[in-house]
């Protein structure tokens, strides 16, 4: 038998008892939290104590020392405070088993319990994680985590109460919103195996956030959810792809602007042949690096030449030769690994880049070069030029070497000038009439059916396209044609409206309607349009500058190679310098050129005559 009753005990009077079943002392951070949860509540339960034989003033705490020992750290500096205790008397055997009763039937709170308990917290009493952490000793990212449980579904909870699912499936649940929660609850009909199951069918449908490109920030709050567990930010599947590739756009103009010649933004499986097509692109460095890497190249041939020296029987100078070599090669590792990338502007000019996202959201770059043709095994006396020619097709490209879609412009450009040209010469206009009515004539010059005219069709629906020419040349036709503004019509009734029209305004249509006519190929010289220009001194810059939108179709390498062109080459522009800066600067120069505003009259003339190489090269045929 033992009585017990309630006193208060002077702190500095209670004594820890030595016979403690808790021999492992309890870790810092779990004595942290105590102190914590007595300083914000004070001491929820006494102490239980029993007489100190030989010491009548003090006492043995017998259940109770992990709180005596957190009162003596809260009250260090504190003076003697009285300690709320019940005090039982007792033998040493029954003390013991007091003790041992309270440390073996302490059960921890129920992790949901934790969470519903902070959550109530939070709503109820305003608390925030960073408050509720410090009253009860521990971490915001432990009281987040918790309440983060208090967001379970309904289901999912119960199942976790009764111990159908582990906290880490539990977990894994709550990493995303309830309504998601509820989809894969039920598409794993209620049994999930584990966490790593559950993980997996989420996978489906969330992309972890480290793997983007792009600023989170710019996603929707509803498609993005903060899995406490992992440390990590989940991003709901179709909003991470669309931004992702939006970002790969951005990425893919960067890379426009810094120089390389294609950068394609695809699936690896709708790139694999031409990717594997292609050669890997070496790595290269900047000057520094390279100078290091040429050092330790011309090490090695030295060792070359004193390894073919040694005897063959000389084992151990071969060993030590082979061990200076591979320390040649790990030094050569070695810088390569430590040095930046830093790829040239001939290298870039002919290389593409390949921006590939994988389905789980990955992005990998990957750099090729177009690959050589083989030579064949029997090699001829021509071996020579054949390697000239390669050598030829590795070189970068020049403003000389024009796009089809520039090609294309520049073509309609001096058909539409030659157009103007023709419309002003009476003569000219009566040999294209015989042309046109002449059956031993087979011209691609003159098209009949104006709906393939492809000069039309460029004049009139190119993009960014203008021309005064061809402004002029409708301006005229609109003013005498009398089925101007009809889609269709009919023979009989074009003949009636033709029927009204002046002899003199018959004439003019008829001058208009030839020469519309007259049509340029989009990819090379027509002969009878540049045979029509030089007789008739067409000059197409008096009608067309190089704009942005032309310009821009040059890759940056040639762009710089145009402004070394036109204004020397201690103008050239330096590499770092972007492609939109070379357009626009180029872009402006024209301009300037073509209004006046250059007061160096050579310059404004070189830049006035120039001409891109597909309209200076061709020749009027004989």
């Amino acid at each position: 038998m033992s009585s017990q009753s309630q006193l208060s005990v002077p702190l500095s009077h209670l004594l820890p008892s030595k016979r403690n079943p808790r021999r492992v002392k309890p870790d810092r951070e779990a004595h942290r939290r105590l102190v914590a949860l007595i300083n914000a509540h004070g001491l929820l339960q006494p102490l239980v104590i029993r007489p100190c034989e030989g010491k009548p003033k003090d006492y043995l705490v017998i259940a109770g020392n992990r709180r005596l020992a957190a009162l003596r750290e809260i009250h260090r500096n504190n003076g003697d405070p009285k300690i709320p205790c019940v005090l039982r008397k007792v033998d040493e055997e029954t003390a013991d088993a007091l003790s041992l009763g309270e440390n073996f039937g302490r059960e921890p709170m129920h992790p949901l319990d934790e969470a519903e308990a902070f959550a109530k917290l939070a709503s109820q009493d305003g608390k925030g994680a960073e408050v509720i952490a410090s009253e009860f000793g521990v971490t915001d990212r432990y009281v987040r985590q918790r309440m983060k449980l208090a967001t379970l579904a309904a289901p999912i909870k119960s199942a976790y109460r009764e111990g159908e699912i582990d906290t880490g499936t539990a977990e894994a649940f709550a990493a995303v919103p309830e309504d998601r929660q509820i989809a894969v609850w039920k598409e794993l009909d209620g049994r999930p195996r584990h966490a790593e199951h559950v993980k997996n069918v989420i996978a489906h449908k969330w992309i972890d956030a480290g793997l983007a490109l792009f600023d989170r920030n710019l996603i929707p709050e509803s498609s993005i959810s903060q899995d406490l567990f992992a440390e990590r930010v989940l991003v709901e599947r179709q909003a991470f792809l669309d931004a992702q590739a939006n970002a790969l756009l951005t990425e893919k103009q960067a890379l426009t602007e810094d120089g390389w010649s294609e950068v394609i933004v695809s699936k690896r499986q709708d790139v694999q042949d031409r990717l594997y097509a292609m050669d890997p692109l070496p790595k290269e460095f900047d000057s520094a690096t390279t100078k290091k890497l040429a050092k330790l190249d011309a090490d090695q041939k030295k060792l070359d030449k004193v390894a073919e020296s040694i005897d063959d029987g000389d084992e151990v100078r071969f060993e030590r030769i082979q061990s200076r070599y591979d320390a040649l090669d790990e030094k050569a590792r070695q810088i390569e690994v430590a040095a930046p990338v830093c790829y040239s502007e001939p290298t870039k000019a002919r290389a593409t880049v390949f921006l590939l996202m994988d389905p789980d959201g990955r992005v990998h770059r990957e750099y090729r070069l177009p690959r050589r043709k083989s030579q064949p095994s029997g090699r001829s006396n021509g071996d020579a030029a054949d390697d000239n020619g390669a050598a030829e097709s590795a070189k970068p490209p020049t403003s000389d070497d024009v796009s089809d879609r520039q090609r294309s412009t520049t073509f309609t450009h001096q058909a539409l000038c030659v157009r103007e040209a023709v419309l002003k010469n009476a003569a000219a206009r009566k040999r294209l009439v015989a042309l046109l009515l002449h059956d031993k004539v087979r011209s691609e010059a003159i098209a009949i059916r104006h709906d393939v005219n492809g000069t039309n069709l460029h004049a009139d629906n190119g993009e960014g396209f203008k021309s005064l020419p061809h402004d002029r040349l409708k301006a005229i036709g609109a003013k005498v044609d009398p089925l101007t503004g009809n889609q269709h019509v009919n023979d009989v009734e074009a003949f009636q409206a033709l029927g009204k029209l002046s002899d003199k305004k018959l004439d003019a249509l008829i001058d208009v309607l030839i020469v519309g006519l007259l049509v340029a190929h989009p990819q090379r010289a027509t002969p009878l349009i540049t045979h029509l220009a030089t007789e008739l001194k067409v000059n197409v810059r008096d009608d067309w500058t190089p704009d942005a939108a032309w310009l821009g179709s040059y890759q940056k390498i040639q762009l710089a190679h145009l402004i070394s062109e036109l204004l020397g080459s201690v103008h050239a522009p330096a590499p770092e310098k972007k492609k939109s800066e070379l357009v626009e600067q180029l872009a402006g120069l024209f301009t300037a050129a073509a209004t006046g505003k250059i007061p160096d009259t050579a310059m404004a003339d070189k830049l006035n005559a120039w001409l891109p190489a597909n309209l200076r090269s061709v020749t009027t045929p004989t």
